[in-house]
């Protein structure tokens, strides 16, 4: 009789498992479907001759560059930038810049504040972070099916 609860038990969390399973396949279908629309989306865009994409402006005094990724899905993006405004130490994002699965923002950035804390207790997935010689940030997500094959590094 005590096996019957356990039997149980293992087959709830077998359900549970294909849920997820299932879930994370609708999650992917629905990543692949957006990346299309924005492929489709920017072919639309009328391209001249001489536009070329322009660079972010290099950080000035007081700025910082973070570069996140992956951000498959414009959402994603939106969730990072989002939260970057919310730290405490950030008190302004200056400019964002969104190509393939990554945004490099430039965050005017407060005195006396630990940003990568900040990052990490506030981001809604783990996160690595690696610091460039010249000061900037590479911010890795984590999420939920799978560290990123993209490497802090």
């Amino acid at each position: 009789m005590d096996s019957d609860p356990e039997q149980k038990d293992a087959l709830a969390i077998d359900d549970l498992r294909a849920s997820v399973g299932r879930v994370s396949l609708e999650v992917q279908a629905l990543a692949d479907r957006v990346q299309d629309l924005v492929t489709a989306i920017e072919a639309m865009a009328p391209r001249s001759a001489q536009a070329a994409p322009t660079p972010l402006p290099g950080p000035a005094k007081g700025e910082m560059m973070v570069s996140v990724s992956p951000l498959p899905e414009l959402a994603m993006a939106a969730v990072a930038e989002t939260t970057l405004r919310g730290l405490a130490s950030v008190r302004k994002v200056v400019s964002v810049e969104r190509s393939n699965d990554q945004a490099t923002f430039v965050l005017e950035i407060g005195d006396g504040g630990d940003l990568i804390s900040e990052m990490r207790k506030a981001m809604p997935v783990p996160i690595t972070v690696d610091t460039a010689p010249d000061g900037s940030l590479k911010v890795v997500l984590e999420w939920a099916w799978g560290r990123s094959a993209t490497s802090a590094g």
